[in-house]
């Protein structure tokens, strides 16, 4: 409750800050304006919101620099307060943007790496297969009707059953 209004507290002297409005003492909640004086309704009329300052009227106006600095120095602690608070709002949604379009590139990056997977999962299931089948066919030596086993196949399989493991262990650390 009480950060609801504090909120309303500053949301209130920006408006009083917008319309020409001064507090007088920064302890009081008391606010004085030229234009508006017990008994004179017909100032009321010309209490006009301020507008931005562009640099043509910066340059004529130098003379009411003055009058703008008092103004922003004595509402400066609310309306500094609330530009941190709106400057906080804009940089969380700016985050959470952030957040969910690092999120979808994430989850992108997963499938396309459980694809990769898959394809090189695909592919030693493949050789193995043409292996057997090479074997079956009878390009290694036969003595007494047995194939024999020769260095170079021995070695494509220790260096097939490495590559297995280490695509095994990718795996395992992949799906954590």
């Amino acid at each position: 409750m009480g950060e609801l209004e504090d909120q309303c507290e500053r949301t209130l002297l920006e408006y009083l800050n917008t319309y020409g409005f001064r507090k007088i003492a920064t302890s009081q909640w008391e606010f004085s304006n030229d234009m508006f004086r017990k008994g004179d309704k017909d100032l009321l009329c010309d209490i006009r919101r301020k507008k931005a300052w562009t640099n043509k009227q910066q340059l004529n106006n130098k003379s009411n620099k003055k009058e703008i600095d008092e103004d922003q120095r004595s509402s400066s602690t609310s309306s500094s307060s609330s530009s941190e608070f709106n400057s906080l709002v804009d940089e969380n949604e700016r985050l959470k943007m952030e957040n969910g379009v690092l999120s979808s590139e994430l989850s992108l990056m997963n499938k396309k790496c459980k694809e990769l997977i898959d394809i090189v999962a695909m592919l030693a299931e493949n050789s193995d297969e043409e292996e057997e089948k090479e074997g079956k066919k009878g390009k290694r030596p036969m003595l007494f009707g047995v194939r024999l086993e020769v260095e170079e196949e021995m070695e494509r399989k220790r260096k097939r059953t490495e590559f297995n493991e280490i695509v095994s262990v990718f795996l395992s650390q992949l799906c954590k």
